[in-house]
């Protein structure tokens, strides 16, 4: 059943946070706004989901945990239940629409229960100003409201929200649990220390590994990253003609930002002398030497703070050419002698 698969998906990714959790409702200590955040698949909206049904559960465990099967239980993972209201992005952002249709419920008493739970995924696909018509509701808590935003990326979350919310960090799932669950799906070791890195979702690793796109991305960004460490300006044109061709759309264009961001902490790793971790880009190992040892602490931190920040510009719908453009531009000016 459904119900069981989400029960036992919080367990098992996420232990002792469910067991956190499923305590804070034994106890009626749950605070009334959280932001969990944590990588796609890590278990996120699993945990909101057994908060929500041990709230609502008939047959509730000895330790506050939800049995899963009673109707309680099944209304609310099917989404019919009033009390819980559950959104996610409609295509690339939440829409206006579900926004003001949150702001509705808000204003709504419970129907059935004493409680009323909103769980939002993607919450860093909110607008700034849908974000802000949401931070009022936020600021001003309401006894039996409690609201779970869900996000794979807390930067991209105005700093007003964080600090109105309790902030939770989820884990990734343990490397060699999600590396056999990959395996078995004949997803090569060459890709998944950077699968693992990029997601905890398996749906999602399946999508990213269909037609090898992730392993032609791998060779894109080792032939950008060696250009780069030759101070070779023929960098531009791997952007153009490589990655441009890979980014075909808002989503994958995200995935390459964030493979970028991980080549650079990668190189920080090797700055730092750790070489013994796994390496999500074995083919550029002997050039990320190169340029650890060729490169200042401070101008190799500048980098990585430039790669973190093309996040925030894609979000703001910069263009993604341009992006990646500038980011060339700056990662050569640190590595000139």
């Amino acid at each position: 059943m459904i119900t069981e698969t989400t029960i036992n998906e919080a367990q098992q990714k996420q232990p002792k946070l469910y067991a956190h959790f499923m305590h804070l409702v034994q106890q009626n200590r749950l605070t009334h706004a959280y932001l969990f955040a944590g990588l796609a698949g890590c278990g996120k909206k699993a945990v909101a989901q057994a908060v929500a049904m041990a709230l609502f559960c008939e047959h509730p465990e000895p330790d506050g945990a939800p049995c899963g099967v009673c109707t309680e239980c099944q209304r609310i993972l099917a989404g019919d239940s009033p009390d819980v209201v559950m959104v996610s992005p409609d295509g690339q952002r939440i829409k206006v629409d579900q926004v003001r249709y949150i702001k509705d419920e808000f204003a709504k008493s419970p129907v059935e229960g004493s409680m009323k739970i909103f769980i939002i995924e993607g919450a860093d696909t909110l607008t700034t100003n849908a974000a802000n018509s949401l931070l009022k509701f936020i600021e001003e808590p309401v006894a039996n409201r409690v609201i779970f935003l869900l996000t794979t990326n807390k930067s991209l979350i105005l700093p007003t929200i964080i600090s109105r919310t309790q902030l939770v960090e989820f884990s990734p799932v343990a490397a060699d649990v999600f590396a056999a669950e990959l395996a078995a799906e004949g997803i090569s070791r060459k890709q998944t220390v950077l699968l693992s890195q990029l997601t905890n979702s398996l749906e999602q690793a399946k999508a990213l590994t269909t037609d090898d796109w992730l392993g032609h991305l791998q060779h894109e960004l080792a032939r950008w990253y060696t250009q780069l460490a030759k101070r070779d300006a023929t960098a531009f044109v791997t952007v153009q003609t490589g990655l441009m061709p890979l980014a075909t759309d808002r989503e994958r264009q995200s995935i390459v930002l964030d493979a970028i961001i991980i080549l650079w902490q990668t190189t920080l790793m090797v700055k730092y002398q750790q070489t013994d971790l796994p390496q999500p880009f074995p083919d550029s190992q002997a050039d990320m030497q190169t340029v650890a040892q060729s490169i200042t602490q401070r101008d190799l931190l500048a980098i990585v703070t430039e790669a973190l920040a093309t996040k925030k510009a894609l979000n703001g719908n910069m263009n993604f050419q341009s992006i990646i453009e500038t980011l060339t531009l700056s990662v050569l000016d640190g590595l000139a002698e």
